[in-house]
């Protein structure tokens, strides 16, 4: 996981409607992670878009300082549990993995699933996406604080993010540069310490260029 700097990027990267958008219209679809990581060097990838990914050996396609994001949903993977499927990553794949978010509900946040939060950070860096919820009312608060993680942010609904954890990621999506700004230096705050976080935009429509400008906002913030 990179403390460094503010990891940037889309959710998501093998999208059919960013073909002549983001992606030239006559760019092979096999090529999209190369092209995409020529521009942004990080990205959240949904479930089936990791686990195929691995199928096609995206890593061949990337750089090693590239860096991936696994989103998990716990009932999207048939055969096994979060844990398993994680356990199951490729060597490389996993060498590349700055961090895992996991979704959950607020029925989640019990012994066992802590106890599964708690293993899994043990493999990576780990963030909880529990949804546009206010995190004391629905005691995500105290759930986060109890097992030291973070919850994701998303600034849109939520003041500010949760102090707890090591690893935070945040989702905007149609935010303009000067509330990136003011959103970029409340990250720059809670990464001090050497803590890693992340910020992805998740536009259905133009993402990765909007992931572009964030990527050069941070640049020039020093972050």
């Amino acid at each position: 996981m990179s403390e460094e700097y503010l990891m940037t990027g889309s959710f998501g990267l093998d999208v059919d409607d960013w073909q002549g958008n983001f992606y030239d219209d006559d760019l092979p679809a096999d090529w999209r992670a190369a092209y995409y990581s020529t521009l942004l060097r990080s990205v959240l990838l949904p479930q089936q878009e990791w686990q195929q990914a691995i199928e096609d050996n995206v890593t061949d396609e990337v750089d090693e300082d590239f860096r991936f994001v696994l989103y998990l949903e716990p009932n999207a993977d048939e055969q096994g549990s979060p844990l398993e499927a994680l356990s199951a990553l490729p060597a490389k794949f996993a060498s590349q993995v700055a961090g895992v978010v996991i979704a959950c509900t607020h029925a989640h946040l019990q012994t066992e699933f802590a106890k599964t939060v708690n293993e899994i950070r043990q493999m990576f860096p780990l963030c909880l996406d529990t949804g546009v919820v206010d995190y004391a009312e629905s005691g995500v608060d105290v759930f986060c604080e109890d097992v030291d993680v973070a919850a994701v942010w998303y600034p849109s609904a939520q003041a500010e993010p949760l102090p707890s954890g090591d690893f935070l990621v945040t989702l905007i999506d149609q935010q303009s540069l000067q509330e990136q700004r003011k959103i970029m230096e409340v990250l720059g705050q809670w990464m001090s310490g050497r803590r890693g976080a992340a910020l992805f935009n998740t536009s259905s429509k133009d993402a990765p260029l909007r992931a572009q400008e964030t990527r050069e906002l941070a640049e020039l913030m020093g972050i």
